[in-house]
């Protein structure tokens, strides 16, 4: 799911050269099944945040007012990437106080975050 929406947006939303850096590192830590079955919010957090990371090289921030999230603790090991990815407006909260890290990470909603993603290139 998460590599079909990849294939169907990025082509608008991305440069060439920042596309295929992208498609790069997708295939680099995830098999062709994983990227084929649901993905969970919480787990596209944490990819785009080892992504801005490690191949864009940028900084974490201050958390904010995602502080607030009552479910930002529910995956200990997510809840920073939680965190900068929501204070960076690449995905936003389920409502007001809640991620909704075992929601499903959605087409549309990855097509948001590809493009809001095409931004820092």
């Amino acid at each position: 799911m998460l590599w079909s929406s990849y294939e169907s947006n990025c082509s608008s939303a991305c440069l060439p050269a920042e596309e295929e850096c992208f498609r790069t590192y997708l295939r680099s830590i995830f098999s062709k099944q994983q990227l084929r079955e649901q993905v969970l919010r919480r787990d596209a957090a944490r990819v785009l945040h080892i992504f801005l990371m490690q191949i864009l090289k940028l900084p974490d921030e201050d958390w904010g007012e995602y502080t607030r999230l009552k479910d930002l603790y529910d995956c200990r090991i997510c809840a920073n990437a939680i965190a900068q990815i929501c204070v960076r407006s690449l995905m936003q909260p389920h409502s007001r106080y809640v991620f909704g890290s075992l929601l499903p990470f959605s087409e549309e909603e990855a097509t948001d975050t590809l493009r809001r993603l095409a931004e820092y290139f």
